[in-house]
C-alpha cells in the first residue's frame, strides 16, 4: 500500500494526467501505473528505468538519439544493454560491448528524479523553490579498445578514451526530461573538462558561477585541456591580480527544460549577473605550484 503521507513533489506527477492537467506547455504522456508506483512507493518489480522503460523500450530511445549508430560506427554495433533500477536513488544504464564486464563497458549512467531545492536564494528562487529534476550522479562513456595518445591524453579520471557521443547522451537525456515531466536536468560536475563539455547545453543555476566558469575557460583557452584541468584539480587555479588561491566551484549545472527554471536561464536578469562575474574573475595557473605537486606524486 502507498504511504499515507505523500509529499506534494509526488503527487506534481499526477498532474501530467490529461484530465488533471491545465497548463499551456506541451503535456507530456500520461503516467503509467507502474510508473506511479515508483514514484510514491519506490517500488518496481518489473525493473523498469524510472519505472517507465522496459528494455526494449529504452533501446529505441537509444536508437532515436544516435547513440547506437554512434557506437556502431565506432565499431561496438548492437551492444549489450543491461538496467538495474530497484533503487529509486541509482537507476543504472550500462552497455557493453560483447560481455559484461567492466573493461568492455561503453556507456554507464547513474541516474535519479528527485525533488532539488536551492541551498541559498537565487535570482527569484528561494531555499523554499522546488523542482523536479532528472540528476545525474554518473555518466561514462568510454572506448574499451581505445588508447590515449599525445594528441588525445587521459583527462582526469578517465580509465578509457572518450568515444566523442556525449551529443547524443544529452540527446537521450533530452528525450527523458520531455516525457518525464521534469524541469531540467542537473549535475554537480567535478572537473573542469566536464563542465566544459556539458557548457554545450548546461548552464550554471547561479549566475555567479556560471561567470566564474566562463572566466575560466576565457583565461585557459591557449592551456591543453588535459594540463588545464589537472591543475584545476591539483588547486593550482589562482587570481591573476592577487595569487589567492581559487578552489574549483562545487555548484549545480543545469540544462532547464521548462517553466521558470527555463526563464531564469534565458532572463536578461540572468545574463547581466554573469556577464559582470565573467568580467570581475582574472584567473591564471601557478605553474611553480603544478610543478612540485607533480615532483611529489613522481616520487613521494
Amino acid at each position: 500500500m502507498p504511504p499515507k503521507n505523500i509529499s506534494r513533489f509526488e503527487l506534481r506527477r499526477l498532474f501530467g494526467l490529461p484530465l488533471l492537467s491545465g497548463g499551456e506547455e506541451e503535456k507530456a504522456p500520461a503516467p503509467l501505473e507502474s510508473e506511479l508506483l515508483f514514484d510514491l512507493t519506490g517500488e518496481n518489480p518489473e525493473n523498469r528505468l524510472f519505472g517507465r522503460y522496459t528494455p526494449g523500450e529504452l533501446r529505441g530511445r537509444l536508437d532515436a538519439s544516435g547513440l547506437l549508430a554512434g557506437l556502431s560506427g565506432r565499431g561496438y554495433p548492437d551492444p549489450i544493454l543491461r538496467l538495474s533500477c530497484a533503487d529509486p536513488t541509482d537507476q543504472r544504464i550500462c552497455l557493453y560491448a560483447g560481455e559484461e564486464t567492466r573493461d568492455r563497458l561503453l556507456l554507464e549512467a547513474r541516474l535519479q528524479l528527485a525533488p532539488f531545492h536551492p541551498r541559498r536564494p537565487i535570482g527569484p528562487f528561494t531555499e523554499e523553490s522546488s523542482f523536479r529534476m532528472l540528476v545525474i550522479h554518473w555518466l561514462v562513456l568510454s572506448s574499451p579498445d581505445g588508447t590515449f595518445t599525445v594528441d588525445r591524453p587521459r583527462l582526469p579520471g578517465q580509465e578509457k578514451p572518450g568515444l566523442g557521443l556525449l551529443g547524443q547522451t544529452i540527446a537521450l537525456l533530452k528525450a527523458f526530461s520531455r516525457e518525464l515531466s521534469v524541469d531540467g536536468v542537473l549535475d554537480v560536475p567535478d572537473h573542469f573538462h566536464t563542465a566544459l563539455f556539458y557548457s554545450r547545453d548546461f548552464r550554471y543555476l547561479d549566475p555567479e558561477a556560471e561567470g566564474r566558469f566562463q572566466a575560466i575557460a576565457r583565461d585557459l583557452s591557449g592551456v591543453p585541456l588535459a594540463l588545464a584541468s589537472d591543475a584545476i584539480r591539483e588547486g593550482c587555479l589562482v587570481d591573476r591580480a592577487t595569487g589567492a588561491p581559487m578552489p574549483w566551484p562545487v555548484a549545480e549545472q543545469v540544462m532547464a527544460v521548462r517553466g521558470p527554471l527555463r526563464r531564469f536561464l534565458h532572463s536578461p536578469s540572468y545574463r547581466e549577473a554573469r556577464n559582470r562575474a565573467t568580467a570581475n574573475y582574472h584567473v591564471v595557473v601557478n605553474w611553480d605550484l603544478y610543478r612540485k605537486i607533480l615532483a611529489i606524486h613522481e616520487h613521494p
